[in-house]
């Protein structure tokens, strides 16, 4: 990216995050300390950079870009705040997370008041076609996370079911975002069509990549090292060892996790070959990323995106 780009990309960022906190503003003090909190440490913004990036190519006016990137990050903060209840989760990004900062009953509460927030600011939308979207979404998120509770209750592991999960708790929001673009740009339904796949691989890739980012050092990847495994989560490469398994096998794989030798999981992960299945995995989604890609940005502008998703979805 130019130094121009980079600098309009920054300053699409900003707008953003203004937005968000004026939607997400309150009469009470306690509401607007978290709120203060979550946004100064609200991550990479990974959605709206991919709602800049593809809808500026497609001919959305900025202020319409600013909407959708402030629905989608607040929806997606919404699903973090009740992952991090769900999970018990202690840190965030290196920062103690709202249950852990405020308790579980006032993080239940300000989860709920960002899902509330957010869909209050979807009936200002011009196009309610796009609100509809953003709704199922929401829905579709909630549900893939009672799949991935699911799968891990009953023990079972495939790489369909993993695929399954995923489209619905990582991919499916990505996914929403650009068929919101597509729905704004007046494309047919075959170019929605594509963007709404292009989504889907897209989080797919970079659901992988966090996977696997699970085993590296958290000084390369920013995220602490074996944080899914100590929260329950069965990331793909452990889908590949746990599927390659009989039961008895299957049980002394888990508890080597419930016990916690890491180390020895890492191993045996790497000499099945099982990071490297992984790897496979996600560059075919990278694959049909740029594919879909192609389709829609102009060969001056393709091969810094292409250098985006490659730097974006490879830890």
């Amino acid at each position: 990216m130019s130094n121009i780009e980079e600098q309009n990309l920054t300053e699409f960022l900003l707008e953003v995050k203004a937005k968000m906190a004026n939607i997400t503003t309150s009469e009470n003090i306690e509401i607007n300390n978290i709120n203060e909190y979550v946004l100064k440490n609200s991550g990479k913004f990974i959605r709206s950079k991919i709602i800049y990036l593809y809808g500026s190519e497609i001919g959305v006016r900025n202020q319409k870009l600013i909407e959708l990137a402030s629905a989608a990050e607040l929806i997606h903060l919404s699903t973090l705040i009740h992952d991090d209840i769900i999970d018990e989760a202690d840190l965030r990004r290196d920062m103690p997370t709202v249950v852990k900062k405020w308790g579980i009953k006032k993080a239940i509460l300000y989860g709920d008041f960002l899902y509330t927030k957010t869909f209050q600011g979807l009936n200002s939308f011009d196009n309610t076609a796009i609100a509809d979207v953003l709704i199922n979404c929401a829905e579709a998120l909630i549900e893939g996370e009672f799949n991935q509770l699911k799968i891990k209750d009953n023990s079972t592991f495939s790489k369909q079911g993993y695929f399954d999960v995923i489209e619905k708790k990582t991919a499916v929001l990505f996914s929403g975002v650009l068929v919101c673009l597509g729905i704004e740009a007046k494309l047919s339904e075959k170019q929605i069509s594509e963007l709404e796949q292009l989504g889907l691989a897209f989080g797919r890739a970079f659901q992988i990549n966090d996977d696997l980012s699970d085993f590296k050092d958290s000084k390369t990847t920013g995220k602490a090292e074996y944080k899914d495994l100590m929260e329950g989560k069965l990331t793909l490469p452990m889908i590949f060892l746990l599927e390659s398994l009989e039961k008895d096998k299957q049980k002394e794989v888990l508890k080597t996790v419930e016990n916690r030798n890491f180390l020895q999981l890492k191993e045996t992960l790497e000499n099945s070959g099982c990071f490297e299945k992984a790897r496979h995995e996600r560059q075919v989604a990278i694959n049909h990323c740029i594919e879909y890609t192609e389709r829609f940005i102009k060969l001056g502008k393709l091969n810094e995106l292409k250098v985006f998703l490659n730097s974006l979805l490879v830890a």
